[in-house]
């Protein structure tokens, strides 16, 4: 890759990355927001198109940042994660439950980043294209997930029973469905951890789906 292509790739994610609070907040690409975050960033608001020929690249780009952004925190905690001995010992649910919470406070999600991938989501679906760039972000969003999931089933002494991908397609899709409750119902989302969700059903889930190796 040359020079001047590394360049340019840094300023686009610089630009996905300052888009992402409004975006969130607003839930569309306007003239006003392009020209805050080129301001933000320092490019010439004439050099955006060049970047980004239109919405649904520029968005993409945004999507593609923040999947990446979550499966790095989730590799982190997982990473950092060593179930306790006691909870080893008692070879029961004490393990699961602690990589549950283990998960969550990983923050794999957020609202910032749930409110622009949804967005995304919905406006690929309001027309007859556009759904295959949305499809192929989810898609590295699950292969990256399969792979941490592998990772933090191994510290349980633990494998998949059947399709790691189908497994983790219904923690992911779960998980997402229960976090976006939790904060309809107005609670804090660092608080997601205690949630009956990662208390209970969470830690289920990654016992029935896996078995000792």
């Amino acid at each position: 890759m040359s020079r001047i292509e590394i360049q340019r790739q840094a300023v686009m994610a610089r630009l996905a990355t300052a888009a992402r609070v409004p975006l969130a907040e607003s839930g569309g690409v306007t003239p006003q927001l392009i020209d805050d975050i080129c301001r933000q960033v320092g490019v010439h608001p004439h050099s955006f198109r060049a970047l980004f020929p239109d919405d649904d690249a520029f968005l993409d780009a945004v999507t593609d940042g923040l999947v990446e952004d979550c499966a790095a925190r989730l590799r982190g905690g997982v990473a950092a994660f060593e179930p306790s001995a006691a909870a080893m010992a008692q070879g029961g649910p004490a393990a699961f439950a602690e990589a549950a919470v283990a998960l969550a406070d990983s923050w794999p999600l957020d609202r910032d980043g749930m409110l622009i991938r949804a967005d995304r989501r919905a406006r690929a679906l309001r027309r007859s294209d556009g759904g295959n760039a949305v499809l192929k972000a989810e898609k590295l969003f699950l292969d990256a997930l399969v792979d941490v999931h592998a990772d933090l089933m191994a510290k349980l002494g633990r494998r998949f029973a059947s399709s790691p991908v189908r497994s983790v397609r219904v923690i992911l899709d779960t998980y997402e469905r229960a976090f976006e409750t939790w904060l309809l119902t107005g609670a804090d989302a660092a608080g997601f951890h205690s949630s009956p969700y990662v208390q209970r059903t969470l830690p289920t889930l990654l016992e029935n789906m896996s078995e000792p190796v």
